[in-house]
């Protein structure tokens, strides 16, 4: 198991020794995600636990829009605090004029010649910055051009 894991753990005992009750709901969420997906796979690695952690803060964004939909603020607000909680283990995101920089930088690069590219762009973006910024703001900053 990659240094994730032992971060959440360390912080999952710091919060049960402070009683922060709604921190260690969430670190216990979490951890028991990347064991299950161990589990699945066998050991994960730093990247993959990662992923974990970035579909588990995805996860929640979707059900922030949905429940703020049904005017539930509640759920919301609960699953809005989860969500920071989670983010502090996750890399700093690059922010929209950072995305629409370095999309602009690398669209010349790779010469992007529209749609039809937009899978190369994509592969080409994700083994430089995989992890650094939501895809929907790529695909939008993409589109822009």
């Amino acid at each position: 198991m990659a240094d994730y894991l032992d971060r959440l753990t360390a912080d999952m005992k710091a919060a049960m020794k402070a009683g922060d009750k709604s921190r260690l709901e969430v670190l216990r969420m979490v951890i028991s995600e990347i064991k299950k997906k161990a589990e699945e796979s066998g050991e994960l690695d730093a990247e993959a636990e990662a992923a974990v952690l970035h579909r588990a803060v995805k996860t929640r964004a979707d059900t922030v829009v949905q429940a703020t939909a049904a005017g539930r603020t509640e759920i919301a607000t609960k699953e809005q605090s989860e969500i920071e909680v989670i983010q502090a283990y996750l890399p700093q995101q690059m922010s929209a004029e950072e995305v629409a920089e370095k999309v602009g930088a690398l669209a010349a690069e790779i010469d992007y010649g529209g749609p039809k590219d937009t899978g190369r762009f994509m592969k080409e973006w994700m083994a430089r910055y995989k992890g650094q910024a939501d895809g929907k703001a790529v695909q939008t900053a993409l589109k822009q051009l």
